[in-house]
């Protein structure tokens, strides 16, 4: 009876979960399967995937896999050893022969990253995976993160001239024959996410950069905003191991600005109220940003938009500053010059000012900053209808340097421009 006993007990203990682990032996893993990846798309590893040669349970896991460790090599070169616990891994719901490891998304930035051009192609290095039993596995990993963008930055000049999206992409990157539209977007206060065709592309030598034209006749929702969120289009790029963008990626906001940017009237319709007979000739106006615009023109205006984040972003643009760096008024210049001829070329009237930064007219808020014409020549004389020219110039300075000249980044610094009276 006790021999009886003494098997059943033996028979218990093999059977047992304990014993059982106890006695396995350890499941290599795979030479060629296993994987860094990124799984939402922003360019920075956040998964380790590897493939084992058997079924892996959380029991196994628990019992046979103490740590394990690997080497990340950041964007600067430094070379950075860390260490995951078994606690940290899961079997893959999808495959009981993976095992899933989730990191620390903001750690590890893309190990092709451009600036990385010491690390061959498909060379990621070793994991050293240990089990409990003083057994080591050296996994060798491979590459399994799809380019992303690293950032994106346009200057935009809302449909008057073509507009130009500058993009850095996480690697170097190879596109596909049958992709229409390498980008798509959604607008900052629009959740609709739309394709973006470029009209051209401009790549560099090893396509990690990349500049993006667009036809100025796009339609608003079409167009492209500092502030709007963008993100490759799922298939069109890949890596140079292969990796193609899967679908679902992330955005990145893209950052950007208006460039200076001088508006002038094109056709005034005058009917003798837009000012009295003691008006001057040319009026200096200050006017606030939320003014709406008249939709028949009375007199003619030439005005840009002084202040606030557009105008401070371009200027930090033009001066090289940091995007946080403040802007100082009262280092700040604007000239206008305008002379006005009629379509045979007789002078009829003109006007300079200059006004800066921190004229306390500005109100240290942005600003319409308009000289106004009131339709009359340099003799107080209301003009007749007909076809004008106006020749302008304007300039911004900054810190004494001039950042914007409006003969230089206009096609022309003559602009036509109409009258009729009624």
């Amino acid at each position: 009876m006790r021999k009886v006993l003494e098997i059943c007990l033996a028979v218990t203990l093999l059977c047992s979960g304990a014993f059982a682990a106890f006695i396995q032996s350890p499941i290599p893993p795979s030479s060629k399967q296993n994987f860094f990846r990124d799984m939402d798309g922003d360019g920075r590893m956040d998964r380790i995937v590897l493939r084992f040669l058997g079924a892996i349970s959380d029991e196994y896991i628990k019992e046979m896999i103490d740590s394990l460790d690997y080497t990340w090599i950041d964007s600067t070169g430094l070379v950075t050893r860390y260490m995951v616990p078994a606690s940290k891994m899961r079997v893959d719901s999808a495959s009981v022969r993976q095992v899933l490891v989730d990191l620390d998304q903001n750690a590890f930035e893309n190990l092709t990253t451009p600036s990385s051009i010491y690390m061959p192609v498909g060379s990621y290095g070793t994991l050293n995976l240990y089990l409990t039993d003083s057994t080591v596995f050296h996994v060798n990993m491979r590459d399994g993160m799809a380019p992303a963008i690293l950032d994106a930055h346009i200057k935009s000049y809302r449909g008057r001239r073509v507009d130009s999206l500058r993009v850095n992409f996480t690697e170097w990157t190879e596109t596909v024959d049958w992709c229409d539209a390498i980008l798509e977007f959604k607008k900052a206060k629009d959740s609709t996410v739309r394709f973006l065709p470029a009209s051209s592309v401009e790549w560099s030598m090893l396509a990690s950069r990349a500049l993006f034209l667009f036809d100025e006749d796009l339609a608003l929702e079409k167009r492209l905003s500092p502030g709007d969120s963008l993100r490759i289009t799922e298939g069109c790029l890949k890596d140079t191991s292969g990796n193609a963008v899967p679908s679902g990626g992330g955005f990145v906001e893209v950052k950007g600005f208006f460039p200076f940017d001088l508006k002038t009237s094109n056709l005034i319709e005058d009917d003798g109220t837009a000012s009295s007979n003691d008006a001057p000739v040319f009026q200096l106006l200050f006017r606030p940003m939320d003014e709406p615009e008249e939709e028949i023109e009375k007199t003619w205006d030439m005005t840009m938009e002084i202040l606030g984040s557009d105008f401070e972003n371009a200027l930090r643009n033009a001066e090289g500053l940091e995007s946080q760096e403040p802007i100082d008024p009262s280092k700040l210049k604007i000239t206008y010059n305008v002379r006005i001829y009629t379509n045979l070329g007789a002078y009829v009237a003109g006007s300079s000012s200059v006004v800066m930064g921190d004229d306390s007219r500005f109100e240290t808020t942005p600003t319409k900053l308009t000289l106004r014409w009131n339709l009359l020549d340099a003799h107080r004389r209301r003009v007749s209808t007909g076809a004008y020219i106006a020749n302008v110039f304007a300039t911004i300075e900054y810190n004494g340097r001039i950042v914007y000249r409006s003969d230089v980044d206009a096609s022309s610094v003559s602009r036509v421009f109409g009258v009729t009276r009624r």
